[in-house]
């Protein structure tokens, strides 16, 4: 009866944070490191970075908890909600990782590396804050994929009875 109120929720949810991670990726980042000094771009994007990953859990979250109840109250394919549950499930636990660990790690060692009192230490540092930087990277672009999967199977129809 409410299939398509939910349905609806989901696409809303996915949508809004797909979109968000494309325009966070391929406009905000790359427009904030064009036009200012990189050590600024770095501060200002390590302030984005907990806002940008709680949207993610919101809206994560939202999709979870309305893929549940399309699981149970659904008469569509029960396969199919488990595969999109198995998505969104991935997408959030890489989410909440990026940005419940590793955003730390990489602030700490961001201001650790800028701290470093020889340039040896500072080298070092930087080693490790950009091995962190591109696994987060890695893993951002691993969740816009799922995500664009995910959204992608919202337009699987089931089939009426001919």
């Amino acid at each position: 009866m409410f299939r398509w109120l939910f349905q609806s929720a989901l696409i809303l949810a996915l949508s809004a944070w797909v979109g968000s991670i494309a325009f966070f990726s391929f406009v905000v980042a790359p427009g904030i490191f064009k036009h200012l000094e990189r050590d600024q771009a770095g501060a200002l994007m390590a302030r984005l970075f907990p806002d940008y990953y709680f949207a993610g859990t919101l809206c994560g979250a939202a999709a979870l908890v309305v893929l549940v109840f399309l699981f149970l109250f659904d008469s569509g394919s029960r396969l199919l909600r488990l595969f999109q549950l198995l998505l969104v499930g991935l997408m959030l636990a890489g989410n909440l990782y990026a940005g419940g660990i590793l955003e730390g790690k990489i602030r700490g060692l961001r201001e650790e590396r800028f701290a470093a009192p020889t340039r040896a230490e500072r080298e070092e540092g930087g080693k490790l804050f950009h091995q962190m930087h591109r696994r987060s990277e890695t893993l951002n672009l691993a969740v816009l994929g799922l995500g664009v999967v995910a959204l992608t199977t919202t337009a699987v129809r089931k089939k009426s009875p001919s």
